[in-house]
């Protein structure tokens, strides 16, 4: 099986490079357990000061493996379903709990759990044509793992817009809600993320570590159990009806009929 994740260790930062170009850089359940074992890796370079995670060509994440998914959706695949959720919800608490600042380089779209991988980012830096988005409620299903990280970083009357119309917004508008850091030109996201990096190597990593604690611990305790219902939530709705619907018009780039 191909890697879909790379990994760059660009001194001072680490660079997770997400490429599943044929599924618009979605993570299946592989590209979870590489994502998470990336960072591990970049936990032990003491020279990496700070990673940051980004997309091939023009696109961060476009969210679950639809395609797996759909393949899940049959009686056999249950339990791989509440595996997949359960591997996400892990990740990101990973990523809160990690002890090196991690920057979001949004090179295009984020959707779904492309999105909260960005959420459990400390900082999110956004290209002009980037875009977010939550669209599970469009497929039948529910952002477990995303709505809980929206409230955490821009609240919940942000969180229930998103959550509950599945709507695009533009990076710029992501900023004004907060929960974008900077937007910057298509051709810039890569330097100034590499510029930021640099700056974040100039402070003690020790005390970066605890600052991150100070910031997350707490909140991650808090958001945990949010995940563990979002888990519960998120794994129930792949087996109903409206997600086999739902996933099924998406692949068939049609409108879906919620009977």
């Amino acid at each position: 099986m191909n890697n879909l994740i790379e990994v760059r260790k660009d001194i001072p930062s680490g660079t997770i490079l997400i490429r599943n170009p044929d599924r618009r850089n979605a993570l299946s359940t592989f590209g979870l357990i590489q994502l998470r074992q990336a960072l591990e890796d970049l936990h032990q370079e003491k020279g990496v000061r700070a990673v940051i995670i980004t997309g091939d060509q023009n696109i961060f994440c476009s969210g679950t493996d639809m395609k797996q998914l759909c393949d899940e959706l049959d009686p056999e695949g249950v339990n791989d379903i509440q595996q997949d959720v359960e591997l996400l919800a892990e990740l990101l608490m990973v990523m809160l709990r990690f002890p090196k600042p991690i920057i979001a380089a949004l090179n295009g779209p984020a959707a779904g759990s492309g999105l909260a991988v960005a959420l459990a980012s400390d900082f999110i830096i956004g290209a002009e044509s980037a875009s977010v988005s939550s669209p599970e409620v469009l497929r039948g299903l529910v952002a477990g793992m995303t709505l809980g990280l929206l409230e955490f970083r821009a609240g919940a009357t942000v969180a229930a817009r998103m959550g509950l119309t599945g709507q695009t917004l533009s990076a710029a508008e992501a900023q004004r809600l907060g929960f974008i850091q900077e937007v910057v030109a298509d051709d810039l996201v890569w330097a100034r993320s590499q510029q930021l990096a640099t700056e974040l190597a100039n402070g003690s990593p020790r005390c970066q570590q605890m600052t991150k604690k100070l910031l997350n611990e707490t909140i991650a305790d808090q958001l945990e159990k949010t995940l563990t219902l979002g888990v519960a939530m998120t794994a129930t709705a792949r087996t109903t009806s409206h997600a086999t619907e739902g996933i099924q018009a998406f692949l068939e780039k049609r409108k879906p009929d919620w009977k």
